[in-house]
């Protein structure tokens, strides 16, 4: 039943946004240090700032010569830079160490809980992160779940009421079928972005309130605005 209702939801916002990349990397050390980037910023500043460091450093072995000080300041307007620098400089360190040489290749070969287990006992990387350079990076059919997905989840009634922050992910992945959780994942953002905000959420022009419990729960079961004639314009900056 959930399985069928995320299926539909994927549909109808894959209709909407096209499943934009969100400029996620195919090379999954790429991916995870664009990750780390990324955290407690916004998504804007963040791109900018990564395009920089590739650009400073076209190798990470050029980024763990620097060391963390150099990168402190390239990294700088990043958010958390004093924390993230030599986060992502012990990370690179480890790599070599493990590999003996700076790459993620390694975890490609790797099943998805090997891959998960390696990626979350490296400096600061949690769950969603490895599970972003999983699918992102490496084509798993794992869901990561960021604030933006679980906000739309939740909304929809793909989560029970009162999961524990815990057991998110896990029922999440029970909701969503793997064929879908890419599709799931990148509309999800797109949407929690543009329409299913924080706060008040825009339900007049979301195509989901037929199948939403929360709009459904407040009457605002309105006519869903026409996918492809009405895109808002916000949506259309989150496809490029």
């Amino acid at each position: 039943m959930q399985r069928a209702k995320a299926h539909r939801v994927v549909a109808l916002l894959a209709a909407l946004y096209a499943s934009p990349r969100h400029d996620n990397k195919d090379d999954p050390l790429d991916e995870l240090v664009f990750i780390v980037l990324s955290q407690m910023t916004t998504h804007w500043s963040f791109r900018r700032v990564y395009d920089r460091l590739k650009e400073r450093y076209p190798s990470w072995k050029r980024v763990l010569e620097a060391g963390p000080r150099a990168l402190m300041v390239v990294i700088g307007d990043a958010g958390l830079s004093r924390q993230k620098a030599p986060r992502i400089i012990e990370i690179l360190r480890r790599l070599r160490t493990d590999f003996g040489r700076i790459s993620l290749d390694a975890v490609r070969a790797m099943n998805d809980d090997a891959a998960l287990r390696y990626l979350t006992s490296l400096p600061g990387v949690g769950a969603k992160t490895a599970k972003c350079v999983l699918m992102y990076s490496c084509g798993r059919s794992v869901l990561p779940v960021d604030t933006h997905v679980r906000r739309v989840a939740s909304r929809l009634g793909l989560l029970p009421h009162g999961t524990p922050t815990s057991q998110v992910d896990a029922a999440l992945e029970r909701a969503v079928a793997p064929a879908d959780r890419y599709a799931f994942h990148v509309n999800a953002i797109a949407h929690g972005r543009a329409l299913c905000i924080a706060g008040e959420p825009r339900c007049h022009a979301c195509p989901l309130t037929r199948i939403c419990r929360y709009a459904m729960s407040r009457g605002r079961n309105h006519r869903p605005r026409p996918t492809r004639t009405s895109t808002p314009a916000r949506a259309a900056q989150l496809k490029q």
